[in-house]
């Protein structure tokens, strides 16, 4: 009895209702603020550890499986695929719940009070829809749940109602109906032809070549507006920086890996086998959207709408992965597209742990000094230690360094563009080489970028008295942020346990015998094979070598430590001389210059603008609220 309690279908459907539940206590209970809130972040954590329990039994599955989920009365489709990504939204989840729960501002105002417990209800409503969809059986259902989501993030990101938040939110409410009605039209033709809306009459049937082209085409501008792919991004940066830092970790661990699983769908999973053009389409927008996402995140200094910016370079690189195995279907060649595909979706989950460190990261120091640009922080590593520390664990994992995961994730995607490159078709004798350099670059203004972000935040003197005066936050807010750093650290050093996992999953969903991926805890690929153990003995070795140096350098160091002042030139020593985070970065802005440039072309701020201004922004924000209670109508009925 307590086994058949305890199954993914009831446990699914007891967090959708907590989800619920909470989302009504952030809506109703605005009177008691700070109550609220804690029992929504609180409510998140159970709920969002639930689901986590429920994707550990779905990764194990070999096929899709649909029932309808207990006590809801909604038909749901639990497979593999499904449990990563439920994992990969449920765990950003979890700790963004202990986050809000521990966030609350004590001398807030009465109105700022009265957002931080809505806005805490939304989040719980976005949750609640993005894991719905992510499980539905149904197109139709599927779309619908995503618009709820949507929804739910315009209104976080309109929730503080300044100009800014607004026309921030107009941006993201255009393109979000744009990508849904892309998802409309390409799903109204599938249906059309299968005769039905649910994703298993889908597989059933082989569509001609024009229509198959034509779904997945809609289809990817859909689901690429949700991911972010570039140029379909602008709404990305604006609403990571205009609203609670709680939400736009959330945005990027959640909400865009919705649009990632669309993409796995319709082009490895419900339209057949693909051909080669949509795996090379694929990839160049792969490329472009992770190559463009450092370049641009390395000239803001708006610390949230930096890390917006390296969510799109992650994106790009979650791509790869995705479009590579799509190449590999069209090529025949099982193993390769198995590895390309457990690379994308080992990076998926990646992203999501060492991401949400540092939205959340990024919202404790906003909350302790009221300060957004980096310019104007500095030595916040002797106020905020702890913090300081987590934010360099995850910040080295987003930029692929060893032991932590994101190396782990990049260094399978490196060997399946290897073995790319070895193969005996031209296609990926020229994509191979191209890619691998591309990905390359990227790492490299990662890494530029990092020692920016922590040098300019952390290091050297404050730069203004908020930062010189800037307190340690909440035990809680610390825990959820740190626990999240030793995740990466430990997903990095258990890769090779983890990778036989994700292994069977890639090989489910393209149909591959996991012999061709993995072999007794070995993975195999043409360019290498490579021993697990190995390379957790390596990893586990390597924070080993920094004590080693020390201790062969002793001998140099001086008998004690000696200090003074920094020498300027005969003048009194000032912060301004230090290096700031424009001038690091002068040098790639004159030599992309007219990269740079296509900021103004490819995105449409200038008609945002004049919609903002014409009263469009009132109008949409109206017509929102009005579909969300539609939509939650139908829903419920």
């Amino acid at each position: 009895m307590t086994t058949a309690l305890f199954n993914a279908p009831n446990l699914l459907s007891v967090a959708l209702i907590l989800f619920g539940l909470c989302a009504l206590a952030g809506g109703l209970l605005t009177a008691w603020p700070v109550f609220a809130r804690k029992l929504s972040g609180l409510g998140m954590v159970l709920a969002a550890a639930l689901a986590v329990t429920a994707a550990l039994m779905m990764i194990s599955l070999t096929a899709p499986v649909g029932l309808y989920l207990p006590w809801l009365h909604l038909q749901v489709e639990l497979s593999a695929l499904n449990g990563v990504l439920l994992l990969a939204i449920a765990l950003p989840a979890l700790f963004s719940g202990l986050y809000i729960a521990g966030s609350y501002h004590a001398g807030s105002a009465g109105v700022l009070k009265k957002i931080n417990a809505r806005s805490a209800g939304l989040l719980n409503l976005m949750l609640a829809a993005i894991t719905a969809s992510i499980l539905a059986a149904d197109a139709l259902w599927l779309v619908l749940f995503l618009e709820v989501a949507a929804l739910c993030a315009y209104f976080l990101t309109a929730l503080h109602g300044d100009s800014k938040s607004r026309r921030a939110a107009l941006n993201q409410f255009l393109f979000s109906h744009l990508g849904t009605l892309c998802l409309i039209l390409a799903f109204s033709l599938l249906c059309h032809t299968t005769g039905s809306s649910t994703l298993a009459a889908a597989r059933s049937i082989t569509l001609t070549p024009l229509l198959q082209s034509a779904v997945f085409l809609l289809a990817l501008t859909g689901f690429g507006i949700y991911a972010g792919v570039i140029p379909l991004h602008s709404w990305v940066p604006q609403a990571h920086s205009s609203a609670s830092p709680e939400a736009a970790a959330l945005f990027s661990g959640a909400l865009m890996k919705v649009g990632l699983l669309g993409i796995i769908r319709v082009g490895l999973d419900l339209l057949g086998a693909p051909p080669l053009w949509w795996g090379v389409v694929v990839l160049v927008l792969a490329l472009i959207t992770a190559f463009i996402g450092g370049l641009y995140a390395l000239m803001e200094h708006d610390l949230r709408r930096l890390l917006a910016y390296h969510t799109l370079e992650n994106i790009g690189i979650i791509l790869l992965g995705i479009g590579g195995a799509m190449v590999g279907v069209a090529l025949n060649q099982p193993a390769f597209a198995a590895l390309a595909l457990l690379a994308g979706l080992f990076h998926l989950l990646n992203h999501s742990l060492f991401k949400t460190a540092l939205f959340l990261g990024a919202g404790a120091i906003e909350q302790q000094t009221g300060i957004k640009d980096i310019e104007k922080l500095g030595g916040l590593a002797r106020r905020m230690p702890w913090i300081a520390a987590a934010m360099l664990i995850a910040l080295m994992s987003m930029a692929a360094l060893p032991p932590l995961n994101g190396f782990a994730s990049e260094w399978l995607l490196y060997q399946s563009l290897f073995q790319m490159s070895a193969g005996h078709d031209i296609a990926g004798r020229l994509l191979g080489p191209l890619l691998a350099v591309g990905l390359a670059l990227t790492g490299a203004l990662a890494l530029m970028c990092i020692a920016k972000v922590f040098g300019v935040t952390f290091l050297g003197a404050p730069r203004s008295d908020a930062a010189a005066s800037g307190l340690p936050p909440s035990f809680t807010m610390t825990l959820s942020i740190a626990m999240l750093a030793l995740l990466c650290l430990a997903v990095g050093v258990a890769a090779p346990w983890v990778i036989p996992l994700l292994a069977g999953v890639a090989s489910s969903i393209l149909q591959a015998p996991p012999m061709q991926v993995a072999s007794q805890g070995v993975l195999l690929t043409r360019t290498a094979a490579v021993s697990p153990p190995m390379i957790a003995i390596l990893l586990l070795s390597l924070p080993l070598l920094p004590l080693l140096l020390a201790s062969l350098l002793r001998g140099a160091r001086l008998p004690a430590r000696q200090r003074g002042d920094a020498w300027a030139c005969g003048y009194g020593h000032s912060p301004d001389m230090v290096v700031t985070a424009t001038g690091f970065a002068q040098p790639l802005r004159v030599m992309f210059a007219p990269v740079y440039r296509l900021r103004r072309i490819a995105t449409p701020d200038r008609l945002v603008s004049t919609l903002h201004r014409g009263g469009i922004s009132a109008l949409c924000h109206r017509l929102a609220f009005i579909e969300l209670a539609v939509l939650l109508v139908i829903t419920l009925a």
